[in-house]
């Protein structure tokens, strides 16, 4: 070990101690940074209160531990804007807001993936369209590559005597429908062909 091993000198030592704590302390500021913008929770006379300060509705999501309970309680909360709403928990413990998220229907809310009919879902493309001809008469006109079957309604000009019928029209094809005597001729349905 004949110089081989020195030890440190006290300046590098307080460097390195100075540099350590600076990198395990910044994560702990950045995380201590709030998680919500608008809202806050506020200690009145032995209740809570959570205000909102925009002009946006928030869901407030809100954790209680209490002393004595291994779990705590969580809630959620619609706050509408600039106001307040008064949070049910009483007794000993302690609250603190978890997140805070624009209300449902409000730009950046939370989506439902478990809704069966999101509005963003667009419509089934429709290939089947009435089309009047130039001697008078109507027909079908499937603008697609798949067959379809139509179903059409004929009416008389009192409205009644309506009679239903469904024809099967190619992809990309036209057919004539006679109308049988009917005033008004109206589409009703398409599918795909069986």
């Amino acid at each position: 070990m004949n110089g081989l091993f020195k030890p440190p000198c006290a300046q590098g030592l307080l460097l390195m101690a100075g540099l350590m704590l600076a990198v395990f302390t910044l994560p702990l500021v950045a995380d201590a940074a709030p998680l919500n913008k608008c809202t806050r929770l506020l200690p009145t006379g032995g209740r809570e209160v959570i205000i909102n300060q925009c002009n946006k509705c928030r869901v407030v999501n809100i954790i209680r531990s209490r002393p004595g309970n291994a779990v705590p309680v969580t809630r959620s909360f619609n706050v509408q804007p600039k106001s307040q709403i008064t949070v049910p928990f009483r007794g000993p413990g302690r609250s603190r807001i978890t997140s805070e998220l624009p209300c449902k229907g409000e730009e950046g809310a939370a989506e439902n993936l478990a809704d069966p009919n999101p509005r963003k879902k667009k419509a089934p493309e429709k290939c089947v369209r009435l089309q009047q001809t130039p001697g008078g008469g109507i027909s079908l006109v499937n603008k697609c590559k798949k067959c379809k079957a139509a179903l059409i309604q004929r009416q008389s000009s009192t409205g009644g005597n309506s009679k239903r019928q469904a024809y099967k029209v190619s992809g990309k094809s036209v057919i004539e429908v006679p109308s049988n005597g009917a005033a008004q001729v109206a589409l009703l349905a398409e599918v795909d062909c069986p």
